[in-house]
């Protein structure tokens, strides 16, 4: 399984899809435990463990387990004695694939809703390397990503595109910046004083350099010094 492309899948299923928030806790949370996991196709899962990343109750995660079976988005095997629930993810990405060529031949312009197609496939697989790389950007800059906040990091990508994201990311790391709230601080101030493109970070981010470059700090005077500015520029010229 593709984790960048089964966040994507998950997300435009939901569009469509009425789902609890439990239930989508616990499909993220499953998704960040296999992916640690280092994608098994049958992994274990605590309940412990997974309500301590979901904040679920023992009984939300078993309602929300229900939930996910329902929709075929999981297969679980229940947990015995001293054993943890197995869990199985149902590929989103290939059931899209599936049922949407599925549907080509229903067209009555069969050749040209198949280019169509193709060449939607091939812009969204583009969208998905973009996606991927950036993503990796990050984590090699500044640190893994929870799926939550994977998500957050994606919809600031719709909101600025992935230059301005790949600048926040450069700034955050020149700065010693370690957490994805510190990016998010960037991103809101740039969205907050309406920067649109690359051209407009860059130009805000000089003027702030430059107004910090001209600030002149005053000289404190001591608490026990009695001498004023006039009497240091009579000693300067040897009055």
């Amino acid at each position: 399984m593709n984790y960048i492309k089964e966040l994507n899948a998950f997300r435009e299923w939901l569009l469509t899809n009425e789902l609890s928030t439990s239930a989508i806790a616990l499909w993220y949370t499953l998704m960040s435990i296999n992916n640690s996991a280092r994608w098994k196709k049958r992994f274990n899962a605590p309940n412990a463990v997974v309500g301590q990343l979901s904040g679920l109750s023992k009984q939300g995660i078993l309602d929300a387990r229900k939930k996910l079976i329902e929709y075929h988005l999981i297969k679980c095997e229940s947990g015995r004695k001293g054993k943890a629930p197995i869990y199985e993810f149902i590929s989103l990405v290939n059931s899209a694939d599936s049922s949407s060529y599925e549907t080509i031949g229903e067209s009555t312009d069969e050749s040209l809703t198949i280019h169509k197609h193709k060449q939607k496939e091939i812009q969204r697989r583009k969208e998905e390397r973009k996606s991927e790389s950036i993503l990796k950007v990050y984590e090699e800059n500044i640190g893994a990503l929870s799926p939550l906040a994977c998500d957050e990091f994606f919809s600031w990508i719709e909101v600025f595109g992935e230059e301005v994201v790949t600048e926040a990311i450069k700034i955050t790391a020149k700065h010693g910046g370690r957490t994805f709230s510190y990016m998010e601080k960037i991103l809101k101030e740039w969205k907050k004083v309406h920067l649109n493109n690359l051209k407009d970070v860059y130009a805000y981010e000089a003027k702030k350099e430059t107004s910090r470059n001209n600030t002149i700090p005053f000289r404190k005077q001591g608490k026990g010094s009695k001498s004023s500015v006039f009497d240091e520029l009579r000693e300067e010229v040897g009055l």
